[in-house]
C-alpha cells in the first residue's frame, strides 16, 4: 500500500473508533458511572488501541530504517 491509502486508512479507523467510543461514552455517563468505566469498556480499548497500534508501528518502522 502506498502512504495516501495507509493515511487514510489510519484516519477511517480513527474516525470509526472515536465514534463507537463517544457512542459508549454517552450510555455509560447516562447510567451515572465514571470517565474511567468508558474507557476501559471493549470500545475505549479498542480506541486506545486503534491509536496506539499506527504510532507503535511508526516508531517501529522509523527505528528500523
Amino acid at each position: 500500500m502506498n502512504t495516501p491509502t495507509i493515511i487514510v486508512t489510519i484516519l477511517t479507523l480513527w474516525l470509526v473508533m472515536g465514534l463507537g467510543f463517544l457512542a459508549e461514552y454517552v450510555n455509560v455517563r447516562r447510567e451515572g458511572k465514571s470517565l474511567f468505566e468508558a474507557w476501559i469498556s471493549y470500545e475505549g480499548l479498542l480506541f486506545i488501541l486503534s491509536i496506539a497500534i499506527p504510532i507503535i508501528i511508526m516508531i517501529h518502522r522509523t527505528a528500523s530504517g
